[in-house]
């Protein structure tokens, strides 16, 4: 607070500043200077942010591989117990093991033709976009 005050009575004497251009070289010399420190700073902030956010982020990936591990496990669990059940209705534990896998095999197995038959059917390629390209192609050629 005493700087500031010895700055203005300086200022009212006209102690500071008495060569006008010195005195105004200096004021953009000390504005230059704030703003880069104020960018510098800001430019600090916005790193320090972005750190924070990339660890958060990685927290929560890592939480979603966990989660999708734990997940995995369960549906293992579900169908060995659905397994152990139907062995027990049928009277044997490994025709139990046996219904459970072949159904799997079956659903995955119809899953993987179905999928396999439409992705045969994707085009990569866009036809209409592609159709358009040629017919641009044509009119520049016959204007040529």
């Amino acid at each position: 607070m005493e700087a500031v005050h010895e700055r203005r009575v300086r200022a009212e004497a006209g102690g500071e500043g008495t060569n006008g251009a010195a005195g105004f070289a200096s004021l953009i010399n000390r504005l230059l200077s704030e703003t880069f420190r104020l960018l510098d700073q800001k430019f600090a902030l916005l790193k320090l942010e972005l750190n924070e956010e990339l660890a958060a982020i990685a927290r929560r990936t890592a939480l979603l591989a966990v989660g999708g591990v734990v997940a995995v496990l369960g549906s293992v669990l579900l169908i060995l117990a659905l397994a152990f059940w139907i062995g027990e209705l049928v009277g044997s534990l490994p025709g139990g093991f046996a219904i459970v896998g072949g159904s799997l095999v079956v659903g995955g197995g119809i899953l993987l033709a179905v999928m396999r038959d439409r992705l045969s059917r994707q085009r990569l390629v866009p036809e209409a976009t592609v159709e358009e390209l040629r017919r641009d192609v044509r009119w520049i050629k016959h204007e040529l």
